[in-house]
Formats: C-alpha cells, sequence, structure tokens
C-alpha cells in the first residue's frame, strides 16, 4: 500500500459510492454516467479506489478496468484541496499495481488532462496522440444501399466482441453486453454482404456517440444517418475521435 497523507485513507469503491464518484467527477466539469462508473467497479477485471478523508468524505478516486492484455486507468480525480499531497500518486500506484500485478495487463492506457501529465509521465506513460470532440451535422450522413443497418440483440455479442477486439486491442465483451441490453443506448450493428463492417452505441437524450468503430467512411456514414433516426430533432451528434484517424478525421471534416 502506498504511503497516504495524515488522514487520509484508501478503500475499493462500492456500488453504493457511485453518487460520490459522480460528484467527484462533477466537480471536473466531467459528465457522470452510471453504467460507465459500474463497470469501473465490477469484479473481477475492474477494480475503483476511493480515498476517504477523516470525517468520512470522498477526496480523490480512480480507477482501472483489464480488457485482457490491455489495461484502461481512468476516473482520476483528486478534489482541489487535496491536490499536491501525493494522493494522486498513491491512487495510481494502486491502479497499476491491480492492472499489472493482478490482472496481467502488458500495456495500460488512460487519456490525460494537461495537469495530470507530469504524474503520468513520471510513472513511464508516454503520449499517443490526441483525441478530440467531433460535432458531426446530421444532415450530412446517408446510408449507402448495400448497407444493412439494424439494432443489435444479445445474439450478435460473440461476432460484435470479435470485431471490437480485433480493433480496440482489448476484450470489451462485458462493456459491449451491457449496451446491447440498454435500451438509452442501443448498439447499432452495420452490415455488408453478410460481415459486420462496422457498430455505433448511441447514447439516446446525450446526442452521443461511442464506442463506434467502422470499416471505411460508407459504414459511418450508415450508422450515423440510422443514429439520426432514432433521435430526429438532434441537429447534430457529437463523438470522439482520435486525431491519429486520419481517415476518419477526413471523413466528418468532409461532412462539416
Amino acid at each position: 500500500m502506498p504511503s497516504l497523507p495524515a488522514g487520509i485513507s484508501l478503500r475499493t469503491a462500492t456500488p453504493a459510492d457511485l453518487p460520490a464518484i459522480a460528484g467527484l467527477r462533477s466537480s471536473m466539469g466531467w459528465t457522470a454516467h452510471t453504467w460507465a462508473l459500474r463497470d469501473a467497479m465490477r469484479p473481477p477485471h475492474a477494480r475503483c479506489f476511493l480515498a476517504i478523508d477523516e470525517t468520512g468524505e470522498p477526496v480523490a478516486v480512480g480507477s482501472g478496468i483489464a480488457y485482457g492484455r490491455l489495461g484502461v486507468v481512468g476516473n482520476m480525480v483528486v478534489t482541489a484541496e487535496h491536490r499536491r499531497r501525493g494522493l494522486g500518486r498513491a491512487i495510481l500506484e494502486q491502479i497499476v499495481e491491480f492492472l499489472e500485478g493482478e490482472q496481467g495487463c502488458t500495456q495500460l492506457e488512460l487519456t490525460a488532462t494537461d495537469a495530470g501529465r507530469p504524474l503520468y509521465a513520471r510513472h513511464g506513460f508516454v503520449p499517443a496522440g490526441s483525441t478530440a470532440d467531433a460535432r458531426l451535422p446530421v444532415d450530412g450522413a446517408s446510408a449507402p444501399a448495400a448497407d444493412e443497418v439494424r439494432r443489435a440483440t444479445p445474439d450478435d455479442l460473440a461476432e460484435i466482441v470479435a470485431y471490437d477486439t480485433e480493433r480496440f486491442g482489448g476484450d470489451r465483451s462485458p462493456i459491449l453486453a451491457a449496451a446491447i441490453d440498454d435500451e438509452g443506448r442501443p448498439m447499432l450493428l452495420n452490415r455488408r454482404d453478410g460481415s459486420l463492417v462496422g457498430y455505433a452505441v448511441h447514447r439516446l437524450g446525450q446526442d452521443r456517440l461511442g464506442p463506434w468503430l467502422a470499416d471505411d467512411a460508407s459504414a459511418a456514414a450508415a450508422l450515423l444517418a440510422a443514429a439520426h433516426a432514432q433521435a430526429p430533432s438532434a441537429s447534430h451528434l457529437v463523438t470522439v475521435v482520435p486525431m491519429a484517424n486520419a481517415p476518419g478525421v477526413a471523413w466528418m471534416r468532409s461532412i462539416g
């Protein structure tokens, strides 16, 4: 166990801590999705660590999820009054030990804020490219005639996991299964000539797409058009795009 500041204790978070963790995320201006937070504490392949002060108030959080050999660090928040006291370091070390030591992950990834980059650099993380929110005008989307887009069902899970794992680099089957079962996050599948060429999770009410993978611009456009059909009043949909994805960025810019 890493050393902690006086009066601070560290424990594993449980579903009862979801409101507190959501509050910590909100303090950073981040959204808090219950389904995502639950996935970050799903045993045995995920664990969320919560730091508590002497009054019982949560003051820091961080989580690790193992997707096979790929480990993802997330939800790293330390309240303003407790920063620069070693809390972020202590939580990160616990997460790394969980992912590498217990889960056998050989590659770790995270999305860093400007404030968090020095901490991650000291622990061996190196920049791997940036991401950006992309606002996609729905009137730029049209479905190619050759593509068949429909709602995913549990019977599709094995095929989706195989498709996703090859491209994502880790096994996300629990979160993909949860999306299929969630009426608020319909998963759309795109087939062409009988083969899966893309899928997208549409977060209804938030006008967001993600995860979203497609083999080409036509497959992406078909999924975007289908998502728009589910939310016809939306003027645009938002997704997160890795800027290193040159074909994806070029297509998104081409539709505005």
